[in-house]
């Protein structure tokens, strides 16, 4: 081949995407100043995305102009900013401040909880086996005290650095929602400018479907996790639990992890519960089993009322997802890995249906297929 017939501009762009691909694997600096430069502006886009559902729900619901639905909808987010801030930040900080103090007081004597005999040498010995693995693992817990209180004073350094990226973020979002149309129109004209136009309408295409899919799973599951966090805190407070409301945020936050977050939530609910009546162990269990309720019916009536089947995949796919995704992006990945697993999920489905109808073999095995397509041409 020529090289006067090589399509520089195809390379190019090759190269740009081979080099990112190669920064963003192998983490180097280069791609953490980058990652630290763009953050504000990933962060403005998050906040202006959710907030955006607001602000159309003014513009649609009051016949406002865009202007003034974007002021009241901030107004209202950071009135509930504040209110968090000034109402349930100070009370958190408090049942750390407790919870850091109670840790060096806990005398955690696992032969006095395991203290069966049970007549038989074999379940003795598993019985002997989880004393001996749980107790370095307690005794850590206890004396970490003074580790506790410097991860604090890191993590409080963190969120100095943070709320301030935060507040910038802020301002851009703003400037975001005001001029989307214009920043809409702009993402299009670039990509039909660069790009043919099959692949153009193809990158139009999937935006579009990716839009539908994090619209409906992201913020439902925020809905969603709002109100089983409350739920939990109501409960509590009902059964007048320590740090209550400390474990009502766990599971709350926890419960926006599809499968595992009762699990991950389920942990430090115990762990918290007996470190602030280690007298009463019973309360552990009891802890995971109003944890259990909760989730139960979370999984039959409030998540299908709220999020409907907007996954619209199988247990194993979403397991699958929260795997790779916590994996590769921890905690943000297993929240993030199930819709964009179903993102090119959908994608390849619709290419192999594409595919089979113009072979001929439309149809294929569909019938094995869980959940079947709502048309077979797209």
């Amino acid at each position: 081949m020529n090289f006067k017939d090589w399509n520089i501009a195809f390379f190019a762009r090759l190269v740009a995407i081979a080099t990112i691909v190669f920064l963003f694997l192998t983490k180097t600096p280069v791609w953490g100043m980058i990652v630290q430069g763009i953050k504000p502006v990933i962060y403005a886009f998050i906040i202006a995305y959710i907030l955006d559902y607001t602000v159309r729900y003014f513009e649609k619901k009051f016949k406002l102009n865009r202007i003034l639905a974007i002021v009241i909808t901030f107004a209202i987010f950071i009135s509930i900013i504040v209110l968090f801030g000034a109402l349930v930040v100070p009370r958190i900080i408090e049942t750390v401040s407790i919870l850091i103090n109670a840790i060096g007081n806990v005398d955690i004597n696992l032969e006095d909880i395991f203290n069966q005999d049970f007549n038989n040498i074999y379940l003795n010995e598993i019985q002997q086996s989880i004393i001996n693995a749980l107790t370095p693992m307690l005794q850590k817990l206890t004396n970490a005290t003074g580790t506790a209180v410097l991860l604090l004073v890191n993590e409080i350094q963190k969120i100095t650095s943070g709320l301030i990226s935060f507040i910038v973020a802020l301002i851009i979002s703003i400037y975001m929602l005001a001029e989307k149309n214009d920043l809409a129109a702009r993402f299009k004209r670039l990509i039909f400018a660069y790009f043919d136009d099959h692949i153009s309408n193809w990158l139009m295409n999937t935006s579009r479907k990716a839009h539908s899919i994090f619209k409906d799973f992201v913020i439902g599951k925020l809905m969603d996790s709002f109100i089983i966090g409350l739920l939990s805190f109501v409960v509590l407070s009902v059964f007048n639990f320590e740090f209550k409301l400390l474990i009502a945020i766990i599971i709350g936050i926890t419960n926006m992890i599809p499968y595992f977050g009762p699990f991950l939530g389920a942990v430090p609910a115990a762990i918290i519960t007996y470190i602030g009546s280690p007298s009463t162990p019973v309360n552990v269990l009891w802890i995971l089993l109003i944890i259990l309720i909760i989730q139960q019916l979370d999984g039959w009536v409030i998540g299908p009322m709220i999020l409907g089947d907007s996954v619209g995949v199988s247990a194993f796919w979403i397991i699958l997802a929260v795997t790779i995704g916590g994996a590769t992006f921890g905690v943000v990945g297993m929240f993030l890995g199930v819709p964009v697993l179903v993102l090119i999920k959908t994608l390849i489905e619709d290419d192999i249906q594409k595919k089979l109808y113009t072979k001929g073999y439309d149809g294929l095995e569909e019938k094995y297929i869980r959940v079947r397509r709502k048309s077979k041409k797209q």
